[in-house]
């Protein structure tokens, strides 16, 4: 996935919000050149992919633990914090009424149906689920990008850690993230139930 705008920009921007996994020039370099490596060997998934972000956190969450010397959970912890703090990722989220907006939700049942056509190898496959009483909206994942990518990296065992940023995407547009199962932890499939937060 060479030459990607976007993947450029979320490294820079991943590089700041990572910062405190760093503690040298030459391991941020390093990072950095770890991250291009593995976004220029990676399949493609589409340059307009709603989740390219996503992939593109995957791709650096692995430099980050193949360059410097902390655990995965403590590489974890700092992308999460970093996002938690990071102003632009909470306007890029949104709010609940966004997200939950009828417009919204029919293009993303476009974007979940386009899935099933497996266009791309490495491409999440879902399925949309409008809402009930016990939910607002819905996704089951078939098949996910993130673990794929771990898998072509030889580092699957990675792929569970990425799966906590889902309840920081839920936490900071206001909604609560319900989850019962992920493919990264051996399930047949990642059950996303949404439902806003009662004030």
């Amino acid at each position: 996935m060479k030459n990607n705008i976007t993947l450029i920009v979320m490294g820079v921007a991943l590089s700041h919000i990572t910062k405190d996994a760093v503690n040298t020039t030459k391991m941020k370099q390093d990072i950095r050149r770890e991250y291009q490596q593995i976004m220029d060997n990676a399949k493609d998934i589409g340059k307009h992919n709603q989740l390219l972000s996503v992939y593109a956190m995957g791709a650096w969450f692995i430099a980050m633990n193949r360059v410097n010397q902390l655990s995965p959970d403590k590489n974890c912890e700092i992308m999460i914090e970093g996002l938690r703090r990071s102003r632009i990722f909470h306007i890029i989220m949104g709010n609940a009424n966004h997200y939950l907006s009828p417009k919204r939700i029919k293009k993303q049942k476009r974007w979940a149906d386009d899935t099933h056509r497996r266009i791309y190898e490495n491409d999440w496959v879902v399925n949309l689920l409008y809402g009930t009483k016990e939910y607002d909206l819905g996704y089951d994942y078939l098949e996910c990008g993130i673990c794929k990518l771990c898998h072509d990296e030889g580092c699957i065992h990675l792929a569970k850690y990425l799966c906590q940023l889902d309840y920081l995407f839920a936490e900071t547009m206001g909604l609560q993230l319900e989850r019962t199962t992920t493919i990264a932890e051996g399930g047949e499939k990642c059950d996303f139930r949404f439902r806003r937060k009662k004030l």
